[in-house]
């Protein structure tokens, strides 16, 4: 049995031992493919390593005027712009502007049925004549009954001188002083209907003016030269007095009123230019000047209202229309500048690239005014060196770069 025990206990030796050598030969293989792996990983780095260059474009900074400008937002408005009203009751029977036409001060814009006041005007005048004539009569009354008096006056001064020379009666005397009596109060009456009719002469004059006026009424002028934006009456209607007909504005020029902030409207003078800018297209602007500057502060905003003016007639612009406005407050000549792209920021420090041979320094710059793409740079490059525009984003201090473009 101990024999037996032995022989199965070798040939399992043996048995483990063949089924051991392919596995080790497998570990074998699998060693050598990590080494293979790993030399090929190594090879990688180094040619990595080896090709470290960024590629990059390149602007040159530059030595040029650059201005500070305040920018604020507003909506274009006309100069002036009423509605033009009704000015009497009526039936509307012509009108003779639309939407868009243009009108000079005191163009007629419409016309009210004026028949009645026709009619009104013709009977006034009628009248008027007949009192005319009526008043004419009456002054000849009282001019004949005047001559009487002075006539009547001048017998009686004949008749009393007589009497006293007892040459005529005392009943002589009496009958010429009752005739001037009755003389002088047919004076007073001529007088008093010479007044009466002089009244109503004046009151017919009047109301000729009256009817004078409300034909007048009746038709609409414009108040001044303008164009007519709306049109808000319609042939036949009736309407009533001070209801509104027209839209009216004067559209040369046009003007904008910005609210800006206490600090900034401080920088802003009278006469100043701006720049206009339409808000729906960006490439269609005009120039602009600053008309007036509020003396106040607005409590509740803490703003100061700028009007500003358009100072030509611009086919774009229209009222109402969204504007940037732009206002040229300084100027600094000769100035270094950088195009705006070549800029990055990191902790609220600007920096940018500047190119030296085949690499790219850092450099951390202090900027000033920016505008069209270009911004001052105040320290840290001079004029003439290469700025690092694309490309910087993965750059770092003394990297190599190789140019493109």
């Amino acid at each position: 049995m101990s024999t037996r025990k032995k022989v199965y206990g070798f040939l399992i030796l043996v048995a483990l031992i063949v089924a051991a050598i392919p596995i080790a030969s497998g570990s074998l293989d699998l060693g050598s493919a990590a080494s293979a792996e790993d030399s090929k990983s190594v090879d990688g780095e180094e040619s990595e390593a080896q090709d470290t260059t960024v590629p990059v474009q390149l602007a040159q900074a530059t030595s040029g005027a650059i201005s500070y400008y305040v920018t604020s937002t507003a909506n274009l408005r006309p100069v002036r712009e009423v509605e033009v009203v009704g000015r009497s009751d009526g039936i509307v029977e012509e009108i003779l502007v639309e939407e868009g036409h243009s009108v000079e001060a005191g163009e007629l814009l419409a016309r009210f049925d004026d028949a009645q006041h026709q009619i009104r005007l013709q009977t006034s005048r009628k009248k008027l004549y007949q009192a005319l004539l009526q008043l004419e009569k009456a002054d000849i009354r009282k001019e004949k009954a005047q001559t009487q008096i002075s006539n009547t006056k001048e017998e009686l001064a004949r008749y009393q001188q007589l009497y006293r020379e007892q040459l005529v009666s005392e009943r002589e005397v009496a009958q010429i002083e009752y005739r001037l009596e009755e003389q002088q109060h047919d004076e007073r009456i001529s007088d008093s209907d010479t007044r009466e009719l002089q009244h109503r002469v004046d009151e017919l004059k009047a109301e000729i003016k009256q009817a004078e006026l409300e034909i007048e009424l009746t038709r609409i002028p414009a108040p001044f030269s303008g164009r007519i934006t709306a049109r808000m009456v319609e042939t036949g209607q009736t309407r009533r007095n001070l209801d509104p007909l027209f839209k009216l504005a004067d559209l040369t020029p046009l003007q904008a009123d910005v609210f800006l902030s206490e600090r900034e409207s401080l920088l802003i003078q009278q006469s100043q230019s701006a720049n206009v800018t339409l808000g729906v297209d960006e490439n269609v602007s005009v120039k602009g000047r600053v008309i007036r500057i509020s003396p106040v502060v607005d409590q509740a905003t803490g703003t100061v209202k700028v009007t500003l003016e358009i100072s030509r007639d611009h086919g774009a612009f229209k009222p109402g229309a969204f504007v940037r406005v732009d206002i040229r407050t300084d100027t600094r000549h000769q100035a270094v500048l950088v195009p705006k792209k070549a800029l990055l920021e990191e902790d609220g420090i600007s920096y940018l690239f500047v190119a030296e041979n085949d690499s790219a320094r850092r450099v951390a710059v202090d900027l000033g005014y920016q505008s069209d793409g270009n911004v001052e740079v105040l320290n840290g490059i001079e004029m003439g060196d290469q700025v690092v525009v694309a490309g910087q984003g993965t750059l770092k201090d003394n990297d190599k770069i190789k140019v493109i473009g």
